[in-house]
């Protein structure tokens, strides 16, 4: 168990050097060795992510990134947060989102629920190259971050709406509707008639989401971080997935297939788009 933090480092290294730059891959192989001994203490990433907050590129397949991780971990740092290189790790290196999904680009439109920086909503614009890339999420602090990302990678802010509320389901709107917004409205506020890709990571707010499955009429491909901490019962969620015509899958974070109630993460597509 005590190596449990260098294995998991070392099972995305490589995968850290297909999106990182020379002198950042440098920086990374130095930040691992001095903060070997934290790693080893603590079981986890966070030092060798602290380390690791600098201005940088990263790639993501053929799209390169303007990543100011140092600026936006500046801009947190009031607010107690994680190193926002942990994302990079996560998203770009380890593509926790679309290491399920094929898709087919240009996207049209993309609903990022959870959006948090911003960081999967620009990979929507640059590498899925979406016309558009909606966010939602509740928390204000991470509206500077969204915009210094898209400003640092010359994305116009029209694309990039974004909703500083809960993402709900439309009963609950209708009773707290300056706190909650449904995929309805969106839908309807935006112009857009369906979303090629949805995003979910909202921390338990799924079944509220599900528990109103109608939305997922509009939707072609869905990936979703799963909370089985929070959430009881997560099978109603591949039961609305398979009554709307979703092929789904769902896996842990060591990346085995499992039964839902087990999963991390969870893949759907009914524009036959999933890999195993």
């Amino acid at each position: 168990m005590r190596n449990n933090a260098i294995t998991r480092f070392f099972s995305e290294y490589s995968a850290l050097g297909h999106v990182l730059e020379g002198r950042d891959l440098f920086a990374l192989a130095r930040a691992t060795v001095l903060q070997s001994p934290a790693i080893l203490r603590t079981r986890k990433l966070s030092a060798l992510d602290a380390a690791m907050s600098r201005n940088m590129h990263v790639h993501f397949g053929d799209t390169r990134m303007a990543m100011p991780l140092a600026d936006i971990d500046h801009l947190l740092a009031a607010h107690d947060d994680n190193p926002t290189f942990g994302n990079v790790r996560e998203m770009y290196a380890r593509d926790c989102y679309l290491e399920h999904l094929r898709l087919h680009t240009p996207l049209d439109a993309v609903l990022d629920l959870g959006a948090n920086r911003g960081m999967f909503s620009l990979l929507a614009l640059l590498a899925l190259d979406a016309k558009i890339a909606v966010g939602v999420e509740p928390v204000g602090v991470y509206e500077p971050v969204y915009r210094l990302l898209l400003e640092a990678n010359g994305c116009e802010v029209s694309r990039a709406p974004r909703y500083t509320k809960f993402i709900s389901c439309p009963s609950v709107e209708r009773q707290n509707p300056d706190q909650t917004v449904s995929i309805e409205t969106i839908m309807r506020e935006q112009g857009i008639d369906r979303f090629n890709l949805v995003k979910m990571d909202i921390e338990g707010h799924e079944q509220a989401v599900f528990s109103e499955p109608a939305w997922l009429a509009h939707v072609d491909n869905l990936t979703m971080e799963l909370h089985p901490q929070f959430v009881d019962d997560l099978y109603p969620i591949p039961k609305a997935l398979e009554q709307y015509g979703f092929d789904w899958m769902a896996f842990n974070q060591a990346g085995h297939q499992v039964n839902v109630q087990s999963a991390m993460f969870l893949y759907a597509s009914r524009t036959s788009s999933l890999v195993a």
